[in-house]
């Protein structure tokens, strides 16, 4: 009988081997019979939330967010950009699982609130040279611009003493405030800072004042999404972000 040889690199290489293809599937989204087909992750198109990018490639925070939530749960989604408005609709319709969204009461009860994903200052903004008082008294009979389909709260939903000039997005707001075709703008602080910043504005130029403080940006869920059990792991997947820091960092604002 022949004596057995052992080779001792060969059996380290094998392991290995056998090991990292192991690795390699257990961080391949789940598939299978359950999901034959991703899910859909929605995100509004609009600055600076969701982009097109320079090379065509979608470009925000969300799509951000979205990325990090998708490698977090390890499961079959893609995320995609639509105009706000549908977005809004596809929600509502079932053909997207997914949308970050300003939380409003209509929403609140036509989808499932998985939890918040980024918690925002509304503020007004106008010219440092104005002289009005930054609130809806002070701007009653003024022109006030905000982007066209998002939610600001019951009381400007409600405020009926301006007159509301929606627009596509900040881009728009600050070039018609420069101008002097409107008085002031209402938005978030995010959309604000980043547009700021994209332009290198000066903040000296404008004054700002918080209309509405705690505005929150909620991962809501269609009621009629495809796949009805991917509730608890995204929620699951969003807490573990939270608690990572993952959501503050891209989130962050500085001056």
């Amino acid at each position: 009988m022949k004596p057995i040889v052992r080779h001792p690199v060969a059996v380290v290489l094998l392991t290995f081997l056998v090991l990292a293809l192991d690795a390699a599937h257990a961080k391949e989204p789940h598939r299978g019979d359950d999901y034959p087909e991703p899910a859909i992750f929605v995100i509004p198109e609009v600055w600076p939330w969701g982009y097109e990018g320079r090379y065509g490639q979608p470009d925000g925070t969300l799509v951000a967010f979205a990325h990090r939530l998708v490698a977090v749960a390890n499961l079959p989604i893609t995320y995609e950009l639509r105009p706000h408005r549908r977005a809004i609709s596809e929600l509502l319709e079932g053909t997207a699982d997914f949308v970050v969204l300003f939380e409003s009461p209509a929403l609140d009860t036509a989808a499932i609130n998985l939890g918040t994903v980024v918690t925002t200052q509304v503020m007004l903004t106008a010219l440092a040279d104005s002289d009005f008082e930054l609130s809806l008294d002070g701007l009653a009979g003024k022109p006030v611009a905000f982007v066209n389909g998002t939610y600001y709260g019951e009381v400007f939903e409600q405020a009926k003493t301006i007159q509301k000039f929606p627009v596509r997005d900040i881009f728009q707001a600050i070039e018609m405030l420069k101008l002097g075709r409107v008085s002031a703008i209402l938005c978030s602080d995010q959309a604000l800072y980043h547009t700021m910043r994209s332009l290198e504005l000066s903040w000296n130029q404008f004054r700002t004042a918080v209309f509405r403080k705690g505005q929150r940006g909620i991962l809501y869920m269609s009621k009629k999404a495809r796949y009805p059990q991917l509730r608890e792991p995204i929620q699951a997947a969003l807490r573990q972000l939270e608690r990572d820091g993952d959501l503050a960092d891209i989130f962050q604002l500085s001056h």
